[in-house]
């Protein structure tokens, strides 16, 4: 399970981005600015290669705001994704 409470925070996503992974399932959270509205991305892919050397195809993404709130809804959409990665695996 992802927990980040006291790791990661808004200050730290302004700066730079953060990865991490849980179990089988690889993901990262970063700040993305499209036409004046700032969103936290939230990242999710299987297995054990780093997001750079990853296929497009294999990414997951889904946009929050940027906000602690945000990041709170992000952290839950993850752990709904590694839910359905282990889930898969097992079927």
């Amino acid at each position: 399970m992802i927990d980040l409470s006291g790791i990661v925070g808004i200050p730290l996503l302004k700066k730079s981005r953060f990865t991490g992974s849980d179990n089988h399932m690889c993901f990262m959270l970063e700040k993305r600015s499209e036409e004046e509205v700032t969103r936290l991305a939230a990242v999710v892919w299987p297995g054990s290669y780093c997001y750079d050397a990853t296929p497009e195809e294999k990414k997951t993404t889904e946009l929050f705001e940027f906000s602690e709130d945000g990041l709170k809804q992000a952290v839950v959409w993850m752990n709904e994704q590694s839910k359905l990665e282990i889930n898969q695996k097992i079927c």
